[in-house]
């Protein structure tokens, strides 16, 4: 297998979650797509060792620390620069990835060089949707989650249907090394969306894939206090960066 996967994980403190996250990767992925596991530690305190981790998975482990707690985007970027892999996979720390979660992402993405971004369909770990798309928020005009009012089993079929998306969340996220480029301004969202207008500004598709499947839980670091967030001023930056047109690109489907 020639064009392997770099699976990049920053992670800031919440050591057991970054483990559980490594753990399953261990015990669900097929060693054939995936060259490496790069793991950033985000100015933890204290700071992880490599052996910790690298005790729990027989992939190889690169390990980056940087001294600060920076952008999420600006830690991906670093650890792309040393990723060796021809894919980069962007993954939250608190993904759980469960058996056949890769080959249906990997085979779309390797099926057609139009194919930018590929995103699995992410579960509660009662089974409820955690994301199968997004939808436009009426009072801001940006995304949000689809079938996020109350608890919606993800076998319905309304979540299940793969194809072409305005975009898709960063949480898990399979794209080219030389499309893996965040844009650093973003402090904790917007990141990965703008990605994806990037992507579709050269009509790269960006694909949804139900048939992967992961546990998220949602947003835990966010959760924990570690990492305050300013949705406003990440909105703000999406509107300037992309002008007076920025809805217009935010919700084209390049198919």
């Amino acid at each position: 297998m020639d064009k392997k996967i770099s699976i990049i994980i920053v992670s800031h403190n919440l050591t057991s979650c970054l483990k559980r996250c490594i753990t399953r990767i261990e015990e669900h992925t097929e060693r054939k797509l995936v060259e490496e596991i790069i793991i950033v530690d985000n100015g933890s305190a204290p700071p992880y060792r490599k052996d910790d981790f690298a005790q729990v998975t027989s992939f190889p482990v690169s390990f980056m620390r940087l001294d600060t707690n920076g952008s999420f985007a600006a830690a991906n970027n670093r650890a792309v620069r040393m990723a060796k892999g021809y894919y980069v996979c962007f993954m939250n720390n608190d993904i759980e990835v469960i058996k056949g979660w890769l080959p249906p992402l990997y085979r779309l993405i390797e099926s057609d060089e139009r194919i930018g971004a590929v995103g699995p369909k992410m579960i509660f770990p009662d089974g409820t949707i955690q994301f199968a798309g997004y939808e436009r928020d009426a009072k801001t005009s940006f995304q949000k989650h689809k079938f996020r009012n109350g608890s919606i089993e993800h076998t319905i079929p309304e979540a299940n249907c793969p194809g072409p998306v305005s975009a898709l969340t960063g949480a898990c996220l399979l794209v080219r090394r030389e499309d893996a480029q965040l844009d650093e301004r973003y402090w904790y969202g917007c990141e990965d969306v703008d990605l994806c207008v990037h992507l579709k500004q050269n009509e790269k598709v960006i694909f949804y894939q139900p048939q992967s499947v992961v546990i998220h839980h949602e947003e835990t670091t966010r959760a924990s206090g570690l990492i305050a967030i300013d949705f406003e001023k990440n909105r703000a930056l999406f509107k300037k960066k992309w002008g007076r047109n920025w809805e217009q690109l935010l919700w084209k489907v390049v198919t």
